[in-house]
């Protein structure tokens, strides 16, 4: 089985494109997260992909800084370096599922992402309190 599952931060707004082929459109997102290590404050840069619905997910709520999950399939390739002729191997997540591991960042989302009310089954926490939390 290949599954991964990280959580972090993106390092900069996600790229997207859209490309037409014979079989249709195909909506491809591209962003990368920032991952800290076990037991360290060493951090790995993780290049994910996103394709069809995720995609759009991606491109209309996720911007630099916004923290996420990520499950998805280990990807390997590689291809060789046009200039130097040397063969450069790639690693990437390609994702099954994207959800939220933080606040929301207000300035992309205000009209697509209503806040949630109590009655909805979710607590407003006051911001004093964030810090003791265990999960952020």
């Amino acid at each position: 089985m290949n599954t991964a599952i990280i959580s972090g931060r993106l390092v900069r707004d996600p790229g997207y494109t859209e490309t037409q082929n014979e079989k249709g459109l195909h909506k491809i997102a591209k962003f990368v997260l920032a991952v800290r290590r076990n037991y360290s404050d060493d951090v790995s840069f993780i290049p994910v992909k996103a394709f069809a619905k995720k995609a759009e997910f991606v491109r209309d709520y996720l911007v630099q800084g916004t923290k996420v999950m990520v499950e998805g399939e280990i990807v390997t390739g590689s291809y060789d370096n046009k200039e130097t002729g040397k063969k450069v191997y790639t690693t990437e997540l390609f994702a099954d599922r994207i959800e939220f591991a933080g606040a929301k960042v207000q300035e992309k989302m205000p009209e697509k992402m209503p806040e949630p009310m109590e009655g909805d089954g979710f607590l407003n926490i006051p911001e004093s309190m964030e810090e003791e939390m265990p999960f952020r």
